[in-house]
């Protein structure tokens, strides 16, 4: 059975909550088990929550059965759950869940940054080299991450976030200006009639120069992750092995046969990680040295490796940029990254802001949520963990002002002649039922009047 299965039977056997109390062990539990995936473990704690019996009995089989979760399945981070972690229920328990988790230290951009590098020296380093390198690298690694952020600010100035998403007050600086043709170097090696007015800074500056532009000992970490070419069932102990292509496939299977029940010709075209199912699902005990598993996990971890320290980026530029250009600039950088836009919407919002109307349209056209729980003035907060007021974008479309444009969006109109039409309808419905109200008293009426009018024919009579 697997993780999936499990969850559901017991959602299917508890039906349960957690009081207060409980999410705080929870929460303990979890950070100090793994502390990147705690986030996303509250999220699927909030997924099983349905309401009613909150028995301490429940709860400790709940928590047992996510001890249970394997290091993978705990280990979708935050990043890539931050809409489902944020949803909003009904339940007044998992609501409570949810209010815990949102007000916790851990919405704090900077800490996950700290908690990838904690991540990074205990996977990618420690074990891997000599104490000087336990050292450096992760600093190394930290001061990468600050210089993209930097590179990203370099690429797009305050001034042009400002012309392509409009936010505060702009300043009449045009950056292919500023780089190009109000550049002396530039004027002075190309004649007058060269294009140079149609250089485009963006572009010239773009990611894989920037990329090509680096240390090898930087550089590498947006290297195709691939596995070894040969791993070995039992390194030491025998010759039996597997021959794998870069993603993983078996091109063929050598000497697999003495484990009983299997045989090489079966393992061949599989993907290494379905070899390693099938074995389990056998019953065969894995030995100790076997490069299977390292394999994939050492696969796996350079594709975290990778996501997670674009993330941090992400999180440093709206940390870097302040209220405003901050979230603005992170959410270029995850619609050219593949980054979640989410987390720069939900961390943008400064009411006081002229622009966040537009910024709001240009989330949801790029595939946004309008039930997204935003957190209200986080670039202004007066300390690290200031508890923060919350607000879904939809109750921002209906309530901020916009005084950066003087006319709604397409899509803006749309929702609001949704919602107009939906209020319309429930106006007509109830138009409706007083009118059939009315109508029953006044059938009443005339029935009691008639009967008034034949008792008094019957009594002259």
């Amino acid at each position: 059975m697997d993780i999936k299965e499990e969850l559901i039977k017991l959602r299917e056997k508890i039906k349960g909550a957690f009081t207060s109390e409980s999410v705080k062990e929870l929460e303990t539990m979890a950070k100090k088990e793994d502390p990147l995936g705690y986030g996303a473990l509250g999220t699927a704690i909030g997924r099983l929550i349905e309401s009613k019996n909150e028995t301490e009995d429940e709860n400790k089989a709940l928590r047992e059965q996510l001890e249970k979760m394997s290091e993978k399945d705990r280990m979708k981070y935050w990043a890539s759950n931050f809409r489902h972690f944020n949803e909003q229920t009904s339940s007044p328990h998992a609501k409570a869940l949810s209010d815990h988790f949102k007000n916790s230290k851990m919405i704090i951009l900077d800490d996950k940054v700290d908690e990838f590098i904690d991540w990074y020296t205990e996977n990618m380093v420690k074990d891997h080299y000599t104490d000087i390198g336990e050292y450096h690298f992760p600093i190394e690694m930290r001061n990468f991450i600050e210089k993209m952020a930097v590179w990203y600010e370099l690429r797009y100035p305050d001034y042009e976030i400002n012309r392509i998403m409009p936010g505060s007050s702009q300043e009449q600086i045009d950056i292919n200006e500023v780089m190009f043709a109000n550049n002396q170097y530039t004027n002075d090696i190309l004649d007058d009639d060269s294009d140079i007015k149609d250089l485009d800074w963006n572009e010239f500056y773009n990611t894989k120069a920037f990329i090509n532009s680096l240390p090898w000992s930087e550089r590498y970490v947006f290297s195709r992750p691939k596995y070894q070419d040969i791993v070995y069932w039992n390194r030491g102990q025998g010759s039996a092995h597997l021959h794998l292509t870069r993603n993983g496939f078996v091109e063929w299977s050598e000497y697999m046969d003495v484990i009983p029940g299997i045989a090489n010709e079966d393992l061949e075209g599989k993907n290494i990680k379905e070899v390693v199912s099938m074995l389990k699902e056998k019953g065969i005990k894995f030995p100790e040295n076997n490069e299977f598993e390292k394999a994939i996990k050492d696969y796996d971890n350079w594709i975290y490796q990778k996501d997670e320290m674009l993330n941090c980026v992400m999180y440093r530029i709206i940390e870097r940029g302040g209220n405003r250009i901050g979230p603005r600039r992170a959410f270029i950088f995850a619609k050219e990254f593949g980054r979640n836009i989410d987390i720069p919407m939900a961390y943008g919002v400064d009411r006081s802001d002229p622009g966040l109307r537009l910024f709001m349209n240009e989330y949801i056209k790029a595939g946004g949520f309008k039930n997204l729980v935003c957190y209200i003035g986080y670039g202004s907060r007066a300390s690290k963990y200031e508890k923060l007021p919350t607000i879904t974008i939809q109750e921002l479309i209906m309530t901020q002002n916009n005084n950066a444009a003087t006319f709604y969006t397409p899509e803006e109109d749309e929702l609001h002649q949704r919602l107009v039409n939906a209020l319309s309808n429930r106006i007509n419905q109830d138009d409706l039922s007083e009118e059939q109200e009315n109508l029953k008293k006044e059938e009443v009426r005339q029935l009691r009047l008639q009967r008034k009018l034949e008792k008094s024919k019957q009594t002259g009579k």
